[in-house]
């Protein structure tokens, strides 16, 4: 332990020496919040986000700040949560890439409230929490004269590794005052800073095995959130509330390439005969489209570099990634044949809760169906119903409560049973060109892959405005996709 000490310190000093260009910021002058970056943080069931709401008493832009507040829910009769709290992310907008994510910002202090800054991995579904990785830059509990920064990781987390290197730093901040909390992410390391002060090194440790450094694979967002209770501080002290979170700015600096070159590790380099490691995405805005569906995806060694509908490159690249993290080198391109590619819930047989819904847009997001049919009826809430229709909006979902809402468009229902398999029965089916509704009824087994084969014919390959004969000319690798896809939803989708 004292040689890994040791070798830590004498790192420092090629981290820091690192020179930086500035990539991006968001400095919240603007009158309203900027929503090609950021999110209302919709509410779920883990324990930071119990008390989302995207009431609007919760947000607010100030003198320069983004301030997320949390208070007691004495003004919302049908939330049943007894306090609600602000959070915004940037998750389906924009992640950030090697580099330094730099924070300003200042809290209230009070027992039971729990502001944070931090980043999750932009990344396919195999690799959901802790898998990932998850990077604390800044959360503080309690009354606490120092704030948290922490690393999680399924070394961290499952096989229970938080001290062989320590996971976790606890510097002082400035009580009641602005502070900057920072995080320079590389191949081989996370560095975390409280005011330019250096507080925790965080290295790849023994080639990373046991999932010990996920860090270096993919883009991460970040998520600034303002949450009361939380397990370490479950009594609030509602006599402080409201409190606040205010953000000055987050910037983001890449390492300036023409001064400064950061090799890849060799023994990152995982290969296998045919695919190699999942690393990265990256977004080329050079290549453009007319068509507002279009896409190309390249990958090569591992990373992928997309164009065009962003969202749909990310979630055809979810279907391309394999259960083990690995993708071959492969280029796509890829354009809807027509504008409408739709789920229908109007002869669904049972009522969806929030739950259910919530999943059935990941599985539209996946398959890039871009309309629900949904008039809002089911066991939702008020508050639930509105965080839907903003997480559909962020994936590329309009959300319409009658099928009239869009005209000429194919309707594909399966009420009457035949011996071929539903999904090719939807290849099978004629198409029109201006788009179709796929009815759904919550009583067909293979559900995803009817979903699946009707998201494919109304792309470029499919068949839409085509004859029977020349019908599902993707088909050759679907059985393929859907034994991936399959997997990856019977286990369930979190966000």
């Amino acid at each position: 332990m004292a040689l890994i000490a040791m070798l830590l310190v004498e790192a420092l000093p090629a981290q820091e020496h690192r020179r930086y260009v500035l990539k991006w910021n968001d400095e919240f002058d603007a009158e309203t919040l900027d929503k090609r970056v950021w999110s209302k943080v919709w509410r779920s069931e883990a324990n930071w986000a119990v008390h989302m709401t995207s009431d609007e008493r919760l947000y607010g832009l100030e003198d320069g700040d983004l301030v997320l507040r949390g208070m007691v829910n004495d003004f919302l009769p049908n939330d049943k949560a007894p306090y609600l709290t602000g959070g915004v992310w940037s998750r389906y907008k924009k992640s950030f890439g090697f580099g330094r994510i730099e924070v300003r910002a200042k809290f209230d202090v009070a027992q039971g409230f729990w502001p944070a800054i931090w980043m999750l991995p932009e990344t396919n579904n195999a690799l959901d929490w802790p898998y990932g990785g998850e990077i604390d830059i800044m959360e503080h509990f309690r009354d606490n004269p120092f704030v948290n920064q922490t690393v999680h990781s399924n070394y961290t987390v499952n096989l229970g590794q938080r001290n062989r290197p320590s996971q976790v730093a606890y510097p002082a901040y400035k009580v009641g005052d602005y502070n900057t909390y920072a995080m320079e992410r590389f191949h081989d390391s996370l560095v975390f800073f409280v005011n330019g002060e250096h507080t925790l090194n965080y290295p790849r440790f023994r080639k990373g095995n046991n999932g010990q450094f996920p860090f270096s694979q993919h883009d991460f967002y970040l998520i600034l959130d303002a949450q009361l209770g939380y397990d370490r501080s479950p009594s609030v002290d509602e006599s402080k509330l409201p409190v606040e979170l205010r953000i000055d700015y987050v910037r983001y600096y890449e390492v300036d390439t023409k001064t400064d070159a950061i090799p890849e590790p060799k023994e990152y380099q995982q290969f296998t005969k045919n695919k190699k490691k999942y690393r990265k995405t990256v977004f080329n805005a050079k290549e453009t489209f007319d068509n507002p569906d279009e896409y190309r995806i390249v990958v090569k060694c591992g990373k992928a570099t997309i164009s065009g509908n962003a969202v749909w490159a990310q979630n055809t690249l979810r279907q391309l990634v394999d259960e083990q993290g690995m993708i071959a080198n492969l280029e796509v391109h890829d354009w809807a044949t027509c504008p409408y590619r739709g789920i229908s819930l109007e002869k669904y047989e049972k009522k969806l809760t929030f739950k259910d819904l919530n999943r059935l847009l990941e599985v539209m997001a996946l398959y890039k169906l871009n309309y629900l049919q949904w008039n809002g009826a089911g066991y939702c809430s008020e508050e639930e119903s509105n965080q839907l229709r903003e997480c559909a909006h962020d994936l590329g979902i309009a959300i319409v409560p009658e099928l009239s809402a869009i005209p000429n468009a194919d309707i594909i229902d399966f009420e009457d049973l035949e011996e071929t398999s539903a999904s090719n029965r939807v290849f099978l089916h004629n198409a029109s060109k201006n788009g179709g509704w796929l009815f759904l009824r919550g009583r067909i087994e293979d559900e995803l892959e009817v979903m699946m084969a009707f998201a494919e014919r109304y792309w470029q390959g499919g068949n839409a405005g085509k004859t029977e004969e020349e019908a599902g000319s993707r088909l050759a690798n679907f059985e393929e996709k859907m034994t991936i896809c399959r997997e990856r939803f019977e286990h369930g989708l979190t966000r």
